[in-house]
């Protein structure tokens, strides 16, 4: 993983770390975001760049991080 010096909230990190215990669900024909969808959602809130695949969140220090 390679760090990207942008962390996420403590209100970000608690989000993520509820969406993970979270079933998958289908509404509607929609699946609802997964956590890794959610974690990807708030780098690009913080301004960071769109990539190819996904950023993930090292959820005990923060970091957004890149594969």
């Amino acid at each position: 993983m390679n760090g990207t010096g942008v962390f996420a909230t403590k209100d970000e990190i608690e989000s993520m770390n509820v969406s993970l215990n979270l079933p998958r669900i289908m509404i509607c024909g929609h699946w609802l975001e997964s956590p890794l969808e959610r974690a990807h959602g708030f780098a690009l809130a913080h301004g960071l760049p769109e990539i190819a695949g996904y950023y993930g969140c090292d959820l005990r220090t923060g970091e957004f991080v890149t594969a």
